[in-house]
């Protein structure tokens, strides 16, 4: 079963180009993740978004274990106000064109 989900990512004051290069790091990393399906990075004011969508449970929790999301939460308490917040969403439809 597909999993979807949206995380949110609010960088501190001062850290929003070494977040976003850390994010950057977390798109390459689910380029090479089988079952990573999409793995969106979005900007809206002072926050990053991620539109995520996995094959299934085991796809999700290969992602979750990778280095770059690792180092992120390890660093969240520098880096992020909040840390991550993420809403699972259940998939319906869609359709896209891009990279």
């Amino acid at each position: 079963m597909t999993v979807a989900q949206i995380a949110y990512i609010r960088p501190k004051a001062g850290k929003e180009a070494e977040v976003e290069q850390l994010l950057r790091g977390l798109v390459d990393a689910a380029r090479q993740e089988e079952g990573t399906l999409l793995y969106l990075l979005n900007k809206r004011e002072d926050e990053f978004v991620f539109y995520e969508m996995f094959a299934d449970l085991d796809a999700l929790k290969v992602h979750s274990g990778n280095d770059a999301l690792r180092g992120l939460v390890a660093r969240a308490d520098e880096l992020l106000e909040g840390g991550i917040t993420v809403d699972k969403v259940s998939y319906i439809d869609g359709a896209g064109r891009f990279n």
